[in-house]
């Protein structure tokens, strides 16, 4: 058996954490320069997340930190010694050099544990949609594959994870360097809610507007229930928001009406670690589906 890594950047149900012996590498954030240590699977994970969001409103100046080389090296030594392989499933390198880090890590523990093997997956991906990728990997695990036969699987598959939210305020994903500053303006200055999606480069593009949450939500189902349609063990939904549990329980409904038969549909608090670049008006629809260059 190998271990299944995952970095805070992924949201998921935490009761999948334990069910599956999913592990977490940290990411750190800072509210007016006061730093976290935020492990996506901590007991009060929900609690952190509404104290950040509740400080970004108040006009705290959040900022996040990428995951150093030397942290993954910190955290998987112990496992190799113990005879363990690793399979890491990052976040994408299309948003943040995580990716590139943990290759870095990677060839270090090579020279150190020759005998020992760690798969570094690039999950094009983030929050929810991270989410829904580790909960197939974790699946996978469960199941049988190896950790190569696993790691090719998800490389092959990443690329059906579909991600469509609603970002209420462009200042924060152009702080972030997610967005351009002519993007950001013209949406503050139109009063609209942006819909992004990420790429099949793992990279934010804004691909619509739509004049009100209600509006904004509507726009979020009609592009899953156009892209849905993979064929999946289980069809699973995640829906992250920002602090916005009743928002998300009406998209969770919303969504359920349009889905395929089987498909299992949750809500997750979207991690401080994704909410700083996003802000106290996001919402998300993540699932599998087709094939993101198809969707128009």
């Amino acid at each position: 058996m190998y271990a299944l890594y995952v970095d805070s950047a992924a949201d998921l149900p935490h009761r999948f954490f334990e069910e599956y012996d999913i592990r977490v590498i940290p990411m750190d954030y800072s509210i007016n320069d006061q730093s976290f240590t935020f492990y996506t699977n901590a007991p009060d994970h929900d609690e952190i997340c509404a104290r950040m969001y509740r400080a970004q409103r108040e006009g705290a100046d959040v900022h996040t930190s990428q995951i150093s080389p030397y942290r993954y090296v910190e955290i998987w030594t112990p496992e190799l010694q113990n005879g363990a392989d690793i399979l890491y499933l990052s976040f994408s390198s299309g948003m943040s050099a995580t990716y590139e880090n943990a290759l870095t890590a990677a060839k270090l523990l090579q020279k150190d544990f020759p005998e020992r093997t760690v798969e570094i997956v690039d999950s094009l991906s983030a929050t929810a949609g991270q989410g829904v990728l580790t909960i197939a990997a974790a699946q996978n695990r469960k199941a049988g594959m190896s950790l190569a036969e696993n790691a090719q699987w998800l490389r092959e598959n990443a690329k059906y994870i579909c991600h469509r939210f609603v970002a209420g305020d462009l200042d924060y994903l152009h702080k972030g360097g997610r967005v351009s500053g002519a993007v950001a303006v013209i949406g503050s200055a139109l009063h609209i809610k942006p819909l992004l999606i990420i790429d099949d480069e793992g990279k934010l593009q804004v691909v619509g507007k739509a004049r009100g949450m209600q509006q904004a939500m509507k726009a979020l189902v009609q592009g899953y229930a156009k892209e849905q349609g993979v064929q999946n063990d289980t069809k699973w939904v995640l829906i992250s928001h920002s602090d916005d549990p009743e928002g998300s329980e009406r998209l969770k409904h919303m969504v359920e009406a349009v889905a395929q038969e089987g498909t299992r549909v949750e809500t997750v608090c979207l991690s401080p670690v994704i909410g700083a670049h996003t802000g106290t008006q996001h919402l998300s629809v993540c699932g599998w589906g087709l094939h993101r260059m198809e969707r128009k």
